[in-house]
């Protein structure tokens, strides 16, 4: 059996970092490897190995402890800062560049509806360059993080909402400039609820996971859906980071016009 090794590629979060093995280390080597990272990361004091894929709608991680006590972290980025409990919630750094593109494009007017919050990485720096954010998530201890983060950050203009976010949004009055819908595995199923919150002339930032080929598809799947309620779509792709071997996790933004 081919001896196992430490992924080259990890996630930091504050002063936690999530790594991956390729082929098989028991406990002891592992830790040994680990400790062979620490030393050229000082600033780490916590280390969680991944051991599956986010699954389910709380977006629970898979994760197991190898050092360190606590699964809580404070991370900084675009200006902002959040408190993630790595364990217990969904929330991946890397994401960071493509948040900024889009927090980049919203404008002073616009009221923004976060559909999948988390801990509130694209809500919190949105809300500190619009009118108004909504924000929703299912995960209770992600709107628990949130609250402490729209503290810690001094917001004054987010709304949050824990549940379903298909029954939540059917009880909001408003309608909304921007949506952002970033749940890659599912959150087509909730297009068709969201366009019909949409102003004139909004703007859906719709999450996939795109195996090659399959933007076309997904593309045409948007478009049914949109029509019924818009006359005019556009379609603009924009890759958000490879996720495995031959899987692409890809933003759709949707331009809607009537």
């Amino acid at each position: 059996m081919e001896k196992g090794k430490l992924n080259k590629s990890f996630d930091i979060i504050g002063d936690i970092a999530i790594v991956k093995f390729d082929g098989f280390l028991n406990k002891k080597e592992k830790i040994k490897a680990v400790k062979q990272l620490l030393q050229k990361n000082k600033h780490i004091t916590k280390v969680f190995e991944k051991t599956g894929m986010i699954t389910g709608e709380e977006r629970i991680p898979k994760l197991k402890n190898l050092i360190g006590k606590g699964s809580i972290a404070l991370y900084k980025e675009n200006g902002s800062s959040f408190y993630v409990d790595v364990k217990k919630v969904f929330f991946s750094p890397r994401m960071s560049n493509e948040r900024l593109r889009i927090i980049n494009n919203v404008k002073k007017e616009e009221k923004v509806l976060d559909m999948f919050c988390g801990v509130g990485p694209f809500a919190i720096p949105i809300a500190k360059k619009c009118t108004e954010v909504n924000a929703i998530d299912i995960n209770k201890i992600a709107i628990n993080l949130l609250k402490k983060n729209i503290e810690l950050n001094k917001i004054k203009n987010i709304r949050y909402y824990c549940g379903d976010s298909k029954k939540i949004i059917k009880g909001l009055d408003e309608k909304f400039d921007r949506i952002i819908m970033n749940f890659p595995l599912y959150a087509y199923k909730f297009l068709d609820i969201a366009v019909k919150k949409c102003q004139k002339n909004a703007v859906i930032h719709l999450y996939a996971f795109v195996k090659d080929g399959e933007s076309n598809e997904i593309k045409q799947y948007i478009k049914k859906i949109c029509t019924k309620t818009f006359k005019n779509i556009k379609i603009e792709e924009h890759s958000a980071g490879e996720v495995a071997p031959f899987l692409i996790r890809k933003c759709f933004d949707i331009k809607l016009k009537n």
